[in-house]
């Protein structure tokens, strides 16, 4: 499982890239974002009913006067490192589940766009994987593979 791990990353080096970018982005933008609103509640700006639920939950790097920018993006990379790690052992066990003869796999992966798709065959069974990447303004980029 190993061997199908390592390369499962090879192939998807261009995914990490692109989707810790994508992150980087994303975090810098909010971290702003967030900080002007955490100063705006602390100014009296939203009230204090729900508006005090959403401060305490804010992250450490926000509340904190000492943090900067770099420390919310340095954690916010760090996740998403981690979730890419998370999500190739998660692929390379839905490979095995679905019958793969793991030791006589070629794997063949195509970039579009932000999105990968990866093509797994082990001479018998073929099985198609690729991700749907999404995101937004507020919502972190974030992705899954889907496994035909």
């Amino acid at each position: 499982m190993t061997t199908l791990i390592e390369t499962l990353k090879q192939h998807t080096q261009t995914l990490k890239i692109q989707y810790i970018e994508l992150n980087e982005e994303w975090a810098k933008n909010e971290y702003t974002r967030l900080r002007k609103w955490a100063q705006e509640y602390v100014e009296g700006k939203h009230g204090y009913g729900a508006a005090s639920k959403k401060y305490y939950n804010l992250p450490y790097h926000i509340l904190n006067p000492k943090s900067t920018v770099d420390d919310y993006v340095a954690s916010v990379v760090q996740k998403a490192e981690l979730h890419y790690i998370s999500s190739i052992s998660k692929l390379a066990a839905r490979l095995v589940s679905k019958g793969l003869d793991v030791d006589n796999i070629t794997v063949t992966s195509s970039h579009i766009g932000v999105n990968i798709d990866i093509v797994i065959d082990d001479g018998e069974k073929t099985v198609r994987a690729y991700t749907v990447v999404a995101g937004g303004p507020v919502q972190r980029p974030h992705y899954r593979y889907l496994v035909k």
